[in-house]
Order: C-alpha cells, then structure tokens, then sequence
C-alpha cells in the first residue's frame, strides 16, 4: 500500500474545470482490465468521509464525493489527498450528477442542490422535490434530463407513506443549468413487499442508477436491472439482470460489465452486461460500500476503482467511513 500512495502522488495533482457528462457513460476500462480479489488487487484507504455516500468524476478528472453533512471536492498535492466543503449548508446528500458543466446533488430531505464547476464551485438549493420519500440515485441524461430514484426507505418521512417507489424525470432549463422547468414520473414501481424486483419486474426498493447513452443501468433491493430511455423519452421495458439475497447499493459502468457494490456483504462484483457474474471481492473487504466509479486522469488510472465506504448510516463520525482506492496488480 505504501509503493501505490507514492505512485499515486507522483501523478499530476492539476486540473481545469471543463466538465460535459460527469462519468455518467462506461469507462473504456474492459471486465478483463481489472481484478478486485484480494489476490490480485491493493487496497487503499484515501481519505476519511464523514457518511460517504456516492461520488462522480467531471470529464477533466475532478472528483466530488458526497455525504452524511456535505459535497467535497477531493484534491491532492504531495501531502496527500483533501476534501474541501462545497455546498453552502449542510444536508444528508446522496446521489450526484454532472451535466453541462454543473454539479446537481440531491439531499435525502427532498431537496436539490446544484453548482456549476468553477474553480471554487458553490452548490446551493436550486428545487424542492415533490413528494420525493428519499431522494437516491442520479444519472444524467441528455436534452438536459436528470434521472432521480425514490428509494422509499425514510423513517423521518410523510412522504414514505404508503411508500411510492419510481424513478422521477427532471427537466433542466437549456438555456439556465440552475433551473428546474419540471419533475414528472418517468417509472412507476410496487409498493408491495419484497427485496428486489419481484416477477411483474417492477421496482419495490431503487437506489443506484447510471445512464450508458439511452439505457439506465440501476439496483434495487439485491437486483440490477437495465430500462430502455425510448425514441420519444419515455421509459422501455425494465429487464432485470442479475440477483443475489442482499442489498445492492450503487454501479459503474465499464465498457462490457457492470461492477457493483454490495453494501450488507461489503464487497464488489463485477458482472457481464447481460448479469453474469465474473468476480467478487470476497464479502468484508469493504465497510458497507456505497458506491463505486473507475478513475479518471490526473489524479487516477482509468483502470483505478474508487469506492465510498459508508461504515454505520447516519454517523457521520466513525473512522471506516472513507473514500477509498482498488488497483489491480500487474500480472
């Protein structure tokens, strides 16, 4: 671990604040690219994350994590690597997106967040989600769309009762990235029981949710699944692709797999885009993982996986709470 910190640092640390898609399309990394077992791969913790949630790269390679209490930006210089805060007040963030050169955050109390990315971006309260139980997972899509999943699970919620799960579509103004023009239901999901996509195939339980151009790759309860965005915007079928009897938090798309985190067992898996399973990390290697992205120059290999360990939900002041790396071995 200590010969991967000195290779990581000796990389450029510099970066500019262009940003189109925000790490939302597959990586041109392939299912044979990498190996997350422990065998054949380093771990390294990077930086502490009070309730690491989720994370996006910009197309320039900057990074932004979010969190039980805020958004950072992670940088690095030869010190190491810091988190700085950029959102203007605190919030239990979850799912992040970029898009046109904006970041938008959304917050598990209903509310959006958005900033564009200047060299010292600032997000702030752009929309207040209607009738949202838990705000989740956040894909960008194009025409200015943004995906949102209501993952339904909320204790502290009104909103949640009787639970409503769905993906929800937001219209972003063209002509002014900081403006919402609309929210409408883009897929309605089952509120009866059950841990995860039952045979009528729909969604009991969203969370993550990536865009690969016009398909939406996503998990619910300890299912993946895929739906169709069709010709004139509306949602296609929803295919389920893979199962195991867990809770599936989050994805990153490579450019013939899926690698997804799973958060009871604390382990990755790396699937087919047709739901084969090809690896696992083996269960424990991660505290409760949340999310997963593969990184980008400067500051990583497009082959680096980065992982947000979310440790206990809601305390945001354990130490297993972290944004941390994987590298595969050279053979």
């Amino acid at each position: 671990c200590c010969l991967l910190l000195v290779s990581l640092l000796l990389q450029s640390a510099c970066h500019d604040s262009t940003s189109s898609s925000g790490g939302d399309t597959a990586t041109p990394v392939s299912t044979t690219d990498i190996c997350i077992a422990s065998e054949c791969s380093d771990y390294l913790p990077l930086i502490d994350i009070p309730d690491a949630e989720n994370l996006v790269f910009s197309d320039s390679g900057r990074l932004f994590v979010s969190g039980g209490q805020q958004v950072y930006e992670i940088s690095r210089d030869t010190e190491g690597f810091s988190a700085t805060a950029i959102a203007g007040e605190n919030c239990n963030f979850t799912g992040l997106a970029i898009n046109a050169n904006t970041l938008y955050a959304a917050c598990g109390d209903g509310r959006l967040f958005a900033g564009q990315l200047t060299e010292s971006p600032e997000l702030t309260v752009i929309y207040n989600l209607v009738d949202f139980c838990l705000p989740n997972g956040l894909a960008a899509g194009s025409g200015g769309r943004l995906y949102l999943t209501d993952a339904t699970l909320n204790a502290n919620s009104q909103a949640c009762l009787p639970p409503n799960p769905r993906i929800d579509r937001l219209q972003v103004d063209p002509s002014d990235p900081l403006s919402i023009l609309s929210q409408e239901l883009w897929l309605q999901g089952s509120a009866t029981g059950g841990l995860a996509l039952g045979t009528d195939n729909q969604l009991r339980f969203p969370n993550g949710l990536r865009n690969a151009g016009n398909l939406l790759f996503g998990t619910d309860g300890g299912s993946v699944y895929h739906v169709p965005i069709l010709p004139g915007g509306s949602a296609g079928e929803l295919s389920p692709l893979y199962f195991t009897p867990s809770a599936l938090d989050d994805i990153a798309l490579l450019s013939n797999g899926i690698l997804v985190t799973d958060f009871f067992q604390g382990r990755l898996i790396l699937l087919s885009r047709s739901g084969e399973e090809l690896q696992s990390s083996g269960s424990g290697r991660f505290s409760s993982p949340s999310a997963v992205a593969f990184g980008k120059p400067p500051m990583f290999k497009p082959s680096d996986i980065l992982i947000t360990e979310k440790g206990v939900i809601g305390d945001n002041n354990l130490p297993i709470d972290r944004l941390s790396l994987l590298r595969t071995l050279a053979p």
